[in-house]
């Protein structure tokens, strides 16, 4: 570990505030699992007194965030977890290949056309009526053909008088088409015209950063950035946690001279997807159902402890769009529990987390869960097809689109 990480570690005022807000300490009461504990095995732990125990701890972090949002002396820890990580990658915790997998097939977009293509394939030959398709968490997949007509995302890489370019990113791309079809609608009607989708982009690569291969993370961000060099537009996309990241490539390549201008060119055109058509609101007209449609926006940790703290625009984009305000939990917004790969290497205490919120949900009554995270999505559609829940989740976008006249 840096010398620099135990300097920033003894800042801690040990005052506890991060306990109250960890999801994981929540659920499992334990100190070492919170921001305090962790910055705690920083100062004390020797190197050669790290071991897998050591590794399982930096695994059980979301790093989600709120610990560093309410720490009053703004210590970061989820920055130190993640270089904490690169510096012993073997002492990720459990199911660390599974990890390595996913991290791997995330870089690489011919491996998830693959993944998307087989799975839907094997799916062809089972029942509609299936209780096989309740447990997968893809709409348009389990429904048959929904995506059968949309249209290559390959048709809009050159797309005429386009007002802003689309970063799909891997949810939208492979798994879930309906979600970048859907966004692309939205734009069409919002700006006029059809966004363009450089051909080149791949993952944004957030799973390779939390993780701690920072190499691998950099030479994502510079293939995304080449991707979309051949314009000026203002680069949109339908995840939250893409966007969160992609923001962040201006600090990611910071210290690389070749990178760091075009860097941080490249971050400041990216737009969040509730914030832009709430801004192009007027180009947008919706039809209201007579009743209530008890819809419950699920904040995504990324929005709601990134710099801006988006929070009000996706409300006041589904109050306006669905003719109600969306429903909310009587303690405030809760994470999911699936924090990236944080659902892989620890699938018992994810789950843990999940429930409880889920519980809450069914509580209000929701008919609907929306959110804009492909992370959160994948868990809350999971947790509620495992609980036989008649609860309808779903992106931001698709709901939307079901509201314009």
């Amino acid at each position: 570990m840096s010398h620099t990480h135990n300097l920033t570690s003894t800042k801690c005022a040990k005052c506890g505030a991060c306990t109250v807000v960890c999801p994981v300490y929540q659920r499992t009461g334990k100190e070492s699992y919170t921001a305090r504990g962790r910055l705690h095995l920083f100062i004390t732990l020797r190197k050669k007194t790290r071991s897998r125990a050591y590794g399982d701890i930096l695994s059980k972090c979301l790093l989600c965030g709120a610990c560093a949002d309410v720490c009053p002396r703004g210590i970061d820890v989820p920055s130190i977890i993640r270089q904490t990580r690169c510096d012993f990658p073997r002492l990720a915790g459990p199911l660390h290949f599974k990890k390595l997998l996913t991290k791997k097939a995330l870089a690489s977009p011919h491996i998830l056309d693959s993944l998307g293509t087989l799975q839907k394939n094997l799916l062809s030959g089972i029942p509609r009526e299936s209780g096989l398709r309740k447990l997968l968490p893809f709409p348009e997949i389990a429904k048959g053909n929904e995506a059968a007509n949309v249209l290559s995302l390959s048709d809009y890489k050159n797309t005429a008088n386009a007002q802003i370019s689309y970063f799909t990113g891997c949810m939208a791309r492979y798994l879930s088409p309906t979600i970048s079809s859907s966004t692309i609608h939205l734009t069409e009607k919002a700006t006029g015209a059809y966004p363009a989708v450089p051909p080149g982009q791949t993952c944004c690569g957030l799973a390779s950063y939390s993780s701690g291969d920072t190499e691998e993370a950099k030479k994502l961000a510079r293939r995304n950035i080449t991707a979309f060099s051949d314009s000026h537009l203002p680069i949109l996309t339908s995840c939250a946690s893409c966007y969160t990241h992609l923001r962040g490539y201006s600090d990611l390549l910071a210290d690389d001279p070749d990178w760091a201008e075009r860097a941080e060119d490249f971050a400041k055109r990216v737009c969040e997807f509730s914030s832009f058509f709430l801004s192009r609101i007027d180009q947008l007209s919706f039809s209201h159902t007579p009743s209530s449609p008890r819809i419950f926006y699920h904040d995504p940790c990324h929005l709601r402890f990134g710099l801006q703290k988006i929070l009000i625009a996706p409300r006041r984009l589904i109050t306006i769009a669905s003719g109600s305000s969306p429903l909310e939990l009587p303690h405030g917004p809760q994470c999911c529990g699936h924090g990236g790969l944080f659902s892989l290497a620890q699938p018992n205490l994810s789950q843990q987390i999940l429930d409880p919120l889920l519980d809450e949900v069914s509580e209000l009554s929701a008919l609907q869960v929306v959110t804009t995270c492909s992370g959160c999505l994948m868990q809350l559609m999971r947790g509620t097809g495992k609980k036989a829940s008649s609860i309808r989740v779903e992106h931001l976008s698709i709901l939307l689109n079901r509201f314009l006249e």
